[in-house]
């Protein structure tokens, strides 16, 4: 097909002009007044030209009947059609044909083959069609308009569900949001999920976001193996944790000059390489979110190992004595029976100065302070315990009382002397090792602990034994929560092996395991923080008192770290006044948004 100068020709759709013909390639100017070199096979030719304008003029429409009738069954050469629906051969009259066989209602065929009338049945069809697409984009149109408002209706909440599978991270896109002009992200979409009124501050995205696997594992788990325990029962041992306390995995108790440390025994029928193993190493530890908790176990290991939820529970035992130096030393190491009286913190202040809370508290003063010989951090920050009850956030602060401080130590101790034993037997362990760090800070003032918190590096799990500068042990492995951490099950798994003579993993099973649950354990933590963040900011968007008293305890060029003790929430500010670290303000709140995590306060 031979083209010219003056040409109107389709390109891509459009309409162009061609502005010069040369060997291989031809110009054209488009509607948007671009130039561009094409091929001859890139574009079509509508008519000779000269076009005066781009798009042309669009003539108004023929009449369809009229025309039908005129072309009977017969396929027309397009420049024939064109006259024949408008009466002339003008670049406007080519235009308006073209777009009546683009519409494809009433004509089938191309500028090229021709065109033909389309059957009565056909153009029906295709004009429902259109009615229906016309009926679609209106309410379209209504539904786009009622969420731009915020006002959806009840029946708009079936089509904001793929905005909610956006914020929920379970979606990549939207197409509401695209038509809205929403850039299609989770926050954008869990912040028009607010304005509408379809979620409320109280539904929390992250855990579904987070790709962490929230849903308890399936059980069942085996009956309790028949092995030989130690009848422990004679004495009731304290199983002491914050009130509401839903895995009861320790109790503590002291006979004959040793330190008793019981732990719920869910290696008896977590059996290594099963699937609730395998599971629960592809978790790595229980999930701890303000809504609940998430196990890694099935929820039956809890409800029949907890120590305490029962008559008697099974447990892992360890007898630890306190040298006079205050190194705990592991005396003894037994599966064993006991019978579990459950306290809280608060219940437990009471009975300090009656057995055998009182011979505990020496024992384990006396490893407190060789703890602190040997370099241990001490570092007491602010904490609370968040919990969502009933579309209600709360804050309860955990002091730092003598029966937690003892019962963590009593913890350590098991720990320190679990891990001493097992490096002289050479038997490898998932050791926790931590670096000293770079610099001690003074740590008698919250500037101070601050401070010293951001020197310490990350502890690490390790099958090599090593120094845990935090804790001033050396070494130290963690035995005292197999219920909900993988690790100490690991532990517990490698010690039943070794108290039954069987092999023990070697370095590299072991290792192997760490990694994959250390991973896991992670991401969890990581969530836990998230979800902590998100829940504090709800509170503080609805919480009545809008003025906190802050300590400022960190300072980078002008930017200021504050923390609010009540909230154990630390936030960063901007501030040109007489600032002393240590010395409190007040912080308003003036702006919170907990879909950015993030909020914003004035400092007077």
């Amino acid at each position: 097909m031979m083209f010219h100068t003056g040409n109107l020709v389709v390109y891509r759709g459009r309409g162009a002009v061609v502005t010069a013909v040369g060997a291989e390639k031809i110009e054209i100017r488009t509607e948007s007044g671009d130039t561009r070199s094409v091929r001859p096979k890139d574009i079509e030719l509508l008519h000779p030209g000269p076009v005066a304008q781009l798009p042309p003029a669009t003539l108004p429409e023929p009449d369809y009947e009229e025309l039908l009738a005129l072309m009977e069954t017969e396929t027309l050469p397009f420049r024939d059609f064109q006259e024949l629906a408008y009466g002339e051969a003008t670049p406007a009259a080519a235009w308006s044909a073209r777009l009546l066989l683009e519409a494809g209602i009433y004509f089938a065929g191309s500028v090229r083959d021709g065109v033909r009338a389309r059957g009565a049945d056909e153009i029906a069809a295709s004009l429902a069609a259109r009615s229906a697409r016309a009926e679609e984009a209106q309410r379209r149109a209504a539904l786009l308009a009622r969420i731009r408002s915020g006002v959806p209706a009840e029946s708009d909440r079936s089509a904001m569900r793929e905005v909610e599978l956006l914020a929920l991270g379970r979606s990549a896109s939207s197409r509401l949001m695209r038509d809205l002009g929403m850039e299609p992200t989770p926050e954008k979409a869990h912040q028009l999920l607010l304005k509408t009124g379809i979620w409320d501050d109280f539904v929390d995205p992250w855990p579904a976001r987070s790709g962490v696997d929230t849903e308890d594992p399936a059980g069942p788990l085996p009956p309790l193996p028949e092995e030989a325990r130690r009848d422990l029962t004679g004495r009731a041992a304290l199983v002491i944790d914050d009130a509401g306390s839903q895995d009861p995995d320790d109790a503590i108790d002291f006979a004959d000059g040793l330190i008793w440390v019981h732990v719920a025994d869910p290696a008896a029928l977590v059996a290594p390489d099963s699937e609730p193993d395998r599971e629960a190493m592809r978790r790595g530890a229980n999930l701890y979110l303000p809504e609940g908790i998430r196990h890694m176990l099935p929820r039956e290991a809890t409800q029949r190992l907890g120590l305490g939820l029962g008559e008697t529970s099974p447990a892992l035992s360890f007898a630890i004595r306190i040298a006079e130096n205050g190194e705990p030393v592991l005396a003894d190491m037994t599966l064993s029976r006991i019978r579990g009286v459950r306290l809280d913190y608060e219940g437990a202040e009471p009975l300090l100065g009656q057995s055998p809370l009182r011979e505990l508290a020496v024992e384990l003063e006396r490893f407190r302070r060789f703890r602190a010989e040997q370099g241990a951090l001490f570092i007491h920050l602010p904490e609370v315990k968040i919990t969502v009850q009933e579309h209600q956030v709360v804050l309860k602060p955990l002091p730092l009382s003598p029966v937690r401080e003892l019962v963590a130590n009593a913890m350590l101790a098991a720990g320190a002397a679990v891990a001493k034993w097992a490096e002289e037997r050479e038997i490898p362990m998932p050791y926790v090792v931590q670096p000293p760090p770079e610099d001690r800070p003074d740590s008698t003032t919250l500037p101070g602990m601050f401070a010293l918190r951001r020197s310490c590096a990350p502890s690490v799990t390790s099958i090599l034994p090593g120094l845990h500068a935090g804790l001033g042990l050396q070494p130290y492995v963690r035995v005292t929560s197999p219920l909900r951490r993988y690790c100490d099950l690991l532990a517990h798994q490698q010690l039943r092996r070794y108290l039954a003579g069987e092999a023990c993993w070697n370095s590299d099973e072991l290792d192997a395991r760490i990694a994959a649950a250390e991973n896991a354990a992670a991401e969890r933590r990581r969530l836990e923080r998230q979800v902590n963040e998100f829940w504090t900011l709800v509170y503080l968007r609805h919480c009545e008192k809008k003025t906190f008293d802050a300590v400022p305890v960190f300072r980078q060029d002008d930017r200021i770290t504050y923390l609010i003790p009540e909230l154990a929430w630390e936030f960063k500010n901007r501030f040109g006044g007489d600032i002393r670290l240590g010395e409190p303000v007040v912080a308003e709140v003036a702006a919170v948004d907990p879909v950015t995590l993030s909020a914003r306060f004035l400092i007077r």
